[in-house]
C-alpha cells in the first residue's frame, strides 16, 4: 500500500513538471524565514523529549478548532502549485489532526490529511495538495478542524516555478460574544473574516435592565463598555454582564492578582459561585457533583473525608468550609481550565502521590483563602508531591491567610525550565503562615509574584526565584529560616525586588534586581513587619490536626484593623495574655460612643472580630478595646 502511494505521488509530481515544461523550483519556509506570518502556539527551539526537526525549530500549535498557521508567498506565473508540510503527530492515533487549507481567505482544500506518524519525533511530509494560484502574492492558511488542533509543523514546501516568500501582513481572527445573551448585547466593527494587523476594532456592550457590564474578557480586556484597540493577535472578546444583586455578595477583602486581568489592572470581579445556589456537601460524591458542574455553586462543606480521589473544580465555584472541621485527607483539588474560583476555610492534608491543590491548564482568577495545607516529614523528601502547584500558564491568583506546614516541597509555580509560556503567571501571596517546611515557599519560574506580609518560621529555604521570574518580596518576617530568598537549581537565575523585610539570621540574595509594579491596591492591608508573628497565626486556619500548637501571647495588644479605610466591614485583631473581660466600643470623631462591638469574657490567645458599620456615615472613628485594667485605641476610617 505504501509503495502504491509513493508511485502515485511520483506520477503526480512528474506530470506536474511536464505540464510546466520547465525545471520545478521548490520553496521551503522555516520558522525564522520571511513568509511565515502568524501561528497559534509557540516555536520550540529546544526540547528534551522531541528531536528530528530541521531548521531552527518547529511550531507547536495550540489545541482547538480554528487554530491556524499562515504564510505568504509570491508567484510570478499563474498556474497549479503543489503544497506539502513536514510534520510530526504523536500521542494517540485516534486524536486526529486534520485541517483545511485557505488561500486568500477562501477554502482551497476542504480536508488536508496529516496521518499519525507514531511519535512527536517521527517527521514526514504529507502527500502534496494542489492549488491554482494567479500571478501575485497569496496568503496560505492552514486551519485545524478538530479539537486536537494541528500537528507539529516543521516547515511548508511549495513546488512551482518562480515562487518566493513574501513579506506578509499578519492576519488575525476576531470573535465577540456576551457571557449571557439575556443579560446584554454586543456589537463590533468592522465585521470581516480576517483582520490585517493594526486594524482598529471597536467593541460595544450594552447591559439589559437588572444587569451591569463588568468588563471585556479575553486577549484585550477592558472595563469600558465601548472600547477600541488595534488588533495584534487572534481575539476572543467576551462581554461579562452580572446581575445587580451580585454586588451585595462580593467579598471586598479579596485583593491581589486575582482581582485583575492584566498588568494594566483591568478589574475582574471575583464572584466565585455567588450567582448560583448555595448547597451543602458532606460526601465525596456530592463534592464531585457540585464542584464539577458547569453551573455556579457556593458549596458548603463540613466534616472529614479520607480518600485518594481527585475532585475537579470547574469555573464559577466557591468551596467554603463550615462547622468545626472541613478536612480533606488524601484528596486532591484539581482546578483545570477554570476561572473565577474561590476556595476558603478548607484543610487538605496527606495527599499522595498528587498535589493537595493543582491549578493547571491556563486557569485564571483563582482565590485560595484561610486554608490549611500539610502532610508530615516522616516519609522523606519525595514521598509527597506539592501542597500547591500553579502551572501551564495559569495566572492571576491570590493565596491569602493560609497555613502551609510540615512538608518538604511545598509550592511549585511553573513545572519546568522549558515552560516558557509560564511568563504569563501572576500570583499574590499575603498573610500566609509557613512553618516546619523544607523548601519552595514558593519556587517560581518565569512569572511574576508579589509576596508580602507572610510569616516564615522554622524552615530551611523559602523563596526561590528562577528562569527570569520577578518576585517582589515585601515586608515579610523570616524567623529561623536558613535561606530566605535565593535563585538556585535552574539554568537561568530569577530576579528579586526586596522591600523592608525582617530576615533575622537568614541568608538571602538582593540581585539580580527587577522592579514589579503591581496593578492593584493593597497598601491598606499591609501590616508592620514586627507585628506579623502576632497577626498572621491568628488569621490563618489551624485545625489542630497538624503538628502545630499556638503559642500564648505575652502581652495585651491590638493590631490596626484591616482593611482600613473600610466599607462596609473591617476586622479587629487583638491578643490576650490571660483570660479577661473584653470590651470593644467604637467612638466618632466627637468622642461619642456609636456602637459596642463586643462585651464578653475571653480566654488567653489571639482573637479577631468583625466590625460592621451598618448605617454609620463616612468619617473617622476610634476603636477602643479594654481588657481588665488596660485600654488601647486605634483609628479607623469608613468610606462610603
Amino acid at each position: 500500500m505504501l509503495m502504491k502511494k509513493n508511485i502515485i505521488f511520483l506520477l503526480v509530481l512528474t506530470f506536474f513538471i511536464i505540464g510546466l515544461n520547465a525545471q520545478v523550483d521548490s520553496l521551503i519556509i522555516q520558522e525564522s524565514d520571511l513568509g511565515l506570518c502568524t501561528y497559534d502556539g509557540k516555536i520550540v527551539t529546544s526540547s528534551s523529549s522531541i528531536s528530528g526537526w530541521t531548521g531552527p525549530g518547529f511550531i507547536d500549535a495550540e489545541s482547538g478548532i480554528g487554530v491556524a498557521i499562515s504564510w505568504e508567498i509570491f508567484v510570478q506565473n499563474e498556474g497549479d502549485y503543489l503544497l506539502t508540510w513536514r510534520y510530526a503527530f504523536g500521542g494517540t492515533s485516534t486524536n486526529l489532526r486534520d485541517s483545511k487549507l485557505l488561500v486568500d481567505g477562501n477554502i482551497a482544500v476542504d480536508t488536508v490529511y496529516f496521518p499519525y506518524t507514531g511519535s512527536w519525533s517521527a517527521w514526514r511530509e504529507i502527500e502534496p495538495v494542489q492549488v491554482h494560484l494567479t500571478e501575485g502574492d497569496h496568503k496560505i492558511r492552514l486551519v485545524s478542524v478538530r479539537t486536537s488542533g494541528l500537528a507539529n509543523i516543521d516547515y511548508i514546501k511549495i513546488y512551482g516555478n518562480s515562487v518566493t516568500a513574501y513579506e506578509c501582513t499578519p492576519q488575525y481572527t476576531l470573535s465577540v460574544e456576551s457571557n449571557d445573551s439575556v443579560r446584554g448585547t454586543v456589537l463590533y466593527s468592522p465585521v470581516q473574516d480576517l483582520y490585517d494587523k493594526g486594524t482598529v476594532i471597536t467593541l460595544h456592550a450594552s447591559a439589559n435592565p437588572g444587569y451591569f457590564f463588568q468588563s471585556w474578557l479575553g486577549e484585550e480586556p477592558s472595563s469600558d463598555s465601548i472600547f477600541s484597540f488595534p488588533i495584534k493577535c487572534n481575539v476572543h472578546a467576551i462581554a461579562r454582564f452580572l446581575p445587580n444583586s451580585i454586588l451585595s455578595k462580593i467579598d471586598t477583602t479579596i485583593i491581589g492578582y486575582a482581582t485583575v486581568q492584566d498588568d494594566n489592572g483591568t478589574p475582574f470581579l471575583m464572584t466565585g459561585g455567588a450567582e448560583g445556589d448555595t448547597v451543602q456537601a458532606t460526601t465525596l460524591t456530592e463534592l464531585k457533583t457540585y464542584l464539577g458542574s458547569s453551573t455556579p455553586y457556593v458549596v458548603k462543606f463540613s466534616g472529614k473525608l479520607i480518600d485518594s480521589a481527585e475532585i475537579a473544580v470547574k469555573s464559577d465555584k466557591t468551596l467554603l468550609g463550615v462547622g468545626e472541621i472541613a478536612h480533606l485527607q488524601g484528596i486532591e483539588l484539581s482546578v483545570n481550565q477554570a476561572r473565577n474560583v474561590i476556595i476558603r476555610n478548607i484543610a487538605i492534608s496527606h495527599v499522595h502521590p498528587k498535589d493537595a491543590v493543582e491549578i493547571n491548564g491556563g486557569s485564571r482568577n483563582i482565590v485560595i483563602d484561610h486554608c490549611e495545607f500539610f502532610s508530615d516529614r516522616e516519609h522523606g523528601t519525595d514521598y509527597y508531591d506539592g501542597l500547591l502547584d500553579i502551572k501551564n500558564q495559569s495566572s492571576f491568583i491570590t493565596v491569602s491567610r493560609c497555613a502551609f506546614h510540615d512538608h518538604y516541597k511545598t509550592i511549585l509555580i511553573s513545572s519546568g525550565d522549558e515552560q516558557y509560556g509560564d511568563t504569563v503567571i501572576r500570583v499574590t501571596f499575603h498573610h500566609n503562615y509557613f512553618f516546619n517546611c523544607e523548601s519552595r515557599l514558593p519556587s517560581i519560574r518565569f512569572g511574576k509574584a508579589h509576596i508580602f506580609n507572610n510569616y516564615y518560621k522554622n524552615c530551611n529555604t523559602a523563596v526561590n526565584t528562577r528562569m527570569g521570574a520577578c518576585v517582589r518580596v515585601e515586608k515579610n518576617y523570616f524567623d529561623n529560616v536558613n535561606t530566605a530568598v535565593m535563585s538556585e537549581y535552574s539554568t537561568v537565575s530569577g530576579q528579586v525586588q526586596m522591600i523592608d523585610n525582617y530576615f533575622g539570621t537568614s541568608n538571602y540574595i538582593t540581585e539580580p534586581v527587577c522592579e514589579l509594579s503591581v496593578p492593584y491596591q493593597y497598601l491598606n492591608y499591609v501590616n508592620q513587619v514586627e507585628n506579623l508573628p502576632l497577626i498572621v497565626p491568628g488569621q490563618v486556619l489551624i485545625t489542630g490536626v497538624g503538628s502545630y500548637k499556638q503559642s500564648q501571647p505575652y502581652e495585651f495588644s491590638i493590631e490596626q484593623n484591616y482593611p482600613n479605610p473600610f466599607n462596609p466591614s473591617t476586622i479587629i485583631c487583638y491578643s490576650l495574655p490571660r483570660r479577661a473581660n473584653v470590651s470593644i466600643k467604637v467612638y466618632n470623631a466627637l468622642g461619642r460612643e456609636v456602637t459596642t462591638v463586643l462585651n464578653e469574657i475571653q480566654n488567653e490567645g489571639i482573637h479577631q472580630v468583625e466590625f460592621r458599620a451598618g448605617n454609620l456615615s463616612s468619617g473617622t472613628y476610634f476603636i477602643v478595646i479594654k481588657a481588665n485594667n488596660q485600654s488601647i485605641a486605634k483609628k479607623a476610617v469608613l468610606v462610603r
